[in-house]
């Protein structure tokens, strides 16, 4: 089911069953674009109808943050401050109420192990392309570490987007091309040229190489699930502050203007 965050269409999906579509796009032979929706999407698209068309047109957009779970629940209530208030401390003090209407996140820096193990027990093979310096090779080693018989074609990072990379991507036959950049620009190119990847899915997955490398420190689990994760890297990276303030007030008042009619 798809659910309407502020003009941009989010999958209700669990991970299991998430799993179970990109084992069948694998399967269908044809390219399949899956987007990791968080807060900072919802409000890039506000601004760039394009970016709105690709996340929309993607074949799978999953629900990749505690603020896109909120927002689901906000905008199926009646739009008054007190709603507003109480949704949000619901994210801390009620996170059941509010994963009624979209019932999960399907985190992509939590997804990509899911994924890896997928393709090993598959046979399934992988392009990571992101980062800088070794950030994909570091990525793949440790991916390697828990899953030895997963197959990865392709390693790449520091690259521009360019035709090279895309013949690269190209002909390294993978199935599962998973890239770490930045929103929106990722996205974009993905849409761009899926057609010319020759990939079965093809995700992007921002900043979780560095993660998984080691680079940046992992938010605990606990603030993961109670929606802090953007404190955590507020406190990690304060150079993200800029984004930060996008994925969090600007995102909430955009939803709040978005449940009143208005669409700027």
């Amino acid at each position: 089911m798809k659910v309407d965050i502020a003009g941009v269409f989010v999958d209700d999906m669990s991970k299991e069953e998430t799993l179970e579509i990109i084992k069948e796009f694998v399967q269908s032979g044809k390219p399949h674009l899956i987007v990791t929706t968080y807060s900072e999407f919802v409000v890039f698209a506000q601004k760039d109808e394009n970016y709105k068309k690709v996340l929309n047109s993607a074949d799978l957009s999953l629900p990749d943050g505690i603020g896109i779970l909120w927002a689901a629940k906000f905008l199926s209530l009646q739009p008054t401050t007190y709603n507003l208030l109480t949704s949000l401390l619901a994210i801390i003090f009620n996170p059941k109420y509010i994963r009624s209407v979209i019932r999960e996140q399907v985190t992509g820096s939590h997804l990509i192990w899911d994924i890896a193990g997928l393709a090993s027990e598959k046979k399934y093979s992988l392009a990571l392309v992101g980062g800088a310096d070794s950030v994909a090779a570091l990525t793949a080693n440790e991916l390697k570490k828990k899953f030895p018989d997963l197959k990865v074609n392709l390693v790449v990072s520091g690259n521009q987007f360019d035709e090279q990379l895309v013949g690269e991507i190209a002909v390294s036959n993978s199935d599962i091309l998973l890239i770490a950049y930045s929103p929106p620009r990722q996205e974009t190119w993905l849409s761009e040229n899926l057609q010319k990847l020759n990939v079965k899915v093809a995700m992007g997955l921002g900043g979780t190489f560095d993660y998984i490398a080691k680079k940046r420190p992992k938010a605990p689990k606990i603030m993961h699930y109670m929606g802090l994760e953007w404190l955590w890297r507020l406190i990690t990276q304060p150079y993200r502050v800029k984004r930060i303030w996008n994925a969090v007030p600007v995102f909430i008042f955009k939803v709040y203007k978005y449940k009143h009619g208005s669409k700027n």
